[in-house]
């Protein structure tokens, strides 16, 4: 059943050592892909953009180093991964096979939050996962996965507007990613979920009630990582109070039924009662 929904595979170079710094070692992971005729399913139109999206999340490998992961911590991700993506689908069937990529990370200090375990997701049945040999936690792990997975879900049935999603979409997507990682692993909001208060998150939505339909990247990012003007995880904020707040109003609703729905209606009915 688990190899049916997913598809897991490991890229932790042997010669990664040798690697001077992000470059080299997005080379050198792009080189196993080949070899294993993996770049057509990786999540990216061609292989730069690939290489391009891998060496962004790859953290400070020059001055960090690079560690592989042993062949018992790879077996326990695997594992860990597995598990919860079977808990995900009673929750939330899968509606396609996931292609998972897990890459080495060496993050810096302002990203021990994320307990060693950062996941990106490209494309509707394809996430990725950057896995600190070093600091990686299975409830790091269960939580990425979890998150990352409800990303592919909600670009399944939304993929009439894909890689076009305005403010409003992306808010609601991660919305959707927190509340739902809380429902599979049990556990309270992640800082990025509470950065704001939900007072606080529906007086900053009704000051952006004018933006939701942009789609200006730049406007985005300093809503969602922080600027002089907003707070940083403001958007995920925003996102999570509002998903949360139409859970409550809908409890006999499914997850299937919930990720159907258009972003345009989830806040409607939000911020109407």
């Amino acid at each position: 059943m688990a190899s049916e929904l997913a598809q897991i595979e490991f890229y932790f170079p042997k010669d990664g050592k040798k690697a001077m710094g992000k470059r080299e070692l997005a080379d050198l992971i792009i080189e196993e892909m080949k070899k294993n005729g993996s770049i057509d399913y990786s999540g990216f139109a061609d292989e730069k953009r690939l290489r391009d999206g891998i060496e962004s999340h790859l953290g400070d490998v020059a001055s960090l180093g690079y560690e592989t992961l042993s062949g018992e911590q790879k077996q326990q991700a695997e594992h860990a991964i597995r598990k919860t993506i079977e808990k995900c689908n009673e929750i939330l069937p899968i509606p396609v096979k996931n292609y998972v990529f897990v890459f080495p990370w060496s993050p810096t200090e302002e990203f021990r939050m994320f307990g060693g375990s950062l996941g990106v997701a490209p494309y509707s049945c394809v996430f990725h996962i950057f896995l600190s040999p070093r600091t990686w936690s299975h409830e790091a792990l269960t939580n990425t996965v979890a998150h990352e997975l409800n990303h592919t879900i909600f670009y399944y049935h939304h993929y009439d507007k894909f890689n076009n999603y305005d403010l409003l979409d992306n808010l609601i997507m991660e919305g959707l990613a927190e509340n739902f990682r809380e429902q599979v692993a049990d556990l309270n909001p992640s800082p990025w979920s509470s950065a704001l208060t939900e007072e606080e998150a529906f007086a900053l939505l009704a000051s952006l009630k004018d933006k939701l339909d942009s789609r200006d990247a730049n406007f985005s990012q300093e809503l969602f990582f922080g600027s002089n003007e907003y707070r940083r995880w403001s958007g995920y904020s925003i996102g999570y109070w509002v998903v949360k707040k139409f859970i409550r109003l809908n409890e006999g609703l499914s997850w299937g039924e919930i990720m159907k729905k258009d972003s345009r209606e989830i806040l409607d009915e939000a911020i109407k009662k």
